[in-house]
């Protein structure tokens, strides 16, 4: 998977630009405030259907305009090339991939996979369980076909038990049970061979860049180990009829990062954290590649954010051999030692 061409309109400070991205390494680089973040701002909107930096579309559109455009044609294998087209204004959203209409951004996800690291990533080990839960399901999304429908299923009853709880009607909440259980089976075994598959290939990645600490990650079900679900629910009812929404189920599970059996967060500091967060990003990279035959497209925002010099050149040493499209910010890259294949394009006042 990659882009060979891009063309960009009126999103943020960039108003025109058109470029020809490598097969390998492209890094951008730039004053502050350049344009450098926009352009991977911008194929994360063709990817994802949003921006990264907020859910508002008004300050992704540059000032003065009435909607944003980004185009990229794409190539899935060699000698098949489709375009994928987004206009996003401040009211509508569009996307088109080879002359008809994307209605769901989840289409969007499987036409352009990519992987984002940012100077904000390191919030994937510090914040709470939700990042790490939504960390685990995008994997899944990607490797295993069948797991997008059964997360909907999952979370449509629990929904809908929520809604009879806060109506006070009990009887109707126990009739999404089966649902839940169901569906919290299958999940909590998909994440658990996934977050293997991680950690195999994390161990691997840290290894690779002389990590001297052991890291292992452990995943919490979301109710007492040792009973089911289904009698995690009904012990639970009072007081989930009390607050009115259902507090056991995988919706409630923890991905807990640890070293030495204590969490990360306490224990490392932040540039190890957001190496920690290279090496489960590569690591969901590789099983994208090996399980999927699909590689995603890498986009990495200030290489240089909270990484010393030596350890940032040992990330893009790794990177050297994943053959994968990847884009790169920098303020100044002549510091490191330029990989093979790899082009410099630079940003100044939103010109390329």
């Amino acid at each position: 998977m990659k882009i060979t061409h891009i063309h960009i309109q009126n999103l943020r400070i960039i108003q025109d630009i058109e470029f020809q991205p490598v097969t390998g390494l492209n890094v951008i680089t730039g004053d502050n405030g350049a344009g450098k973040t926009s352009i991977l701002e911008a194929i994360y909107l063709l990817g994802q259907g949003k921006s990264f930096r907020h859910t508002e579309a008004g300050p992704l559109i540059r000032k003065g305009e009435d909607s944003a455009l980004v185009v990229a044609d794409i190539q899935t294998t060699p000698g098949t090339e489709t375009r994928l087209g987004i206009q996003r204004s401040r009211r509508q959203f569009v996307a088109r991939h080879a002359g008809r209409d994307v209605s769901r951004r989840s289409e969007l996800f499987r036409l352009l996979p990519l992987l984002l690291i940012t100077p904000q990533s390191h919030e994937l080990v510090e914040r709470g369980p939700e990042l790490r839960r939504r960390f685990l399901d995008f994997g899944l999304f990607h490797v295993e076909q069948s797991y997008h429908q059964v997360s909907l299923a999952y979370h449509r009853a629990l929904i809908q038990r929520n809604s009879s709880l806060r109506a006070g009607d009990i009887r109707l909440a126990r009739s999404f049970n089966e649902q839940l259980i169901t569906n919290s089976d299958t999940i909590l075994r998909s994440r658990l061979q996934l977050l293997h598959s991680i950690e195999k290939h994390l161990v691997e990645f840290l290894s690779c860049i002389s990590f001297a600490d052991t890291v292992s990650l452990k995943l919490y079900q979301g109710w007492k180990t040792g009973i089911s679900l289904e009698e995690a629910l009904k012990r639970a009812e009072v007081q989930d009829l009390n607050r009115g929404f259902t507090s056991v189920g995988v919706h409630r599970s923890q991905l807990k990062i640890l070293t030495a059996g204590a969490p990360v967060d306490k224990v490392f500091s932040r540039g190890q954290q957001k190496l920690l967060v290279y090496g489960l990003v590569l690591a969901l990279c590789d099983l994208m590649k090996d399980q999927t035959a699909v590689t995603p497209l890498l986009l990495i925002d200030d290489i240089s954010a909270e990484l010393d010099t030596r350890n940032a050149q040992k990330v893009l040493e790794y990177l050297r051999n994943l053959e994968l499209q990847m884009f790169v910010t920098a303020l100044d890259f002549s510091r490191y030692e330029a990989l093979s294949g790899t082009c410099v394009f630079h940003v100044e006042h939103g010109s390329l």
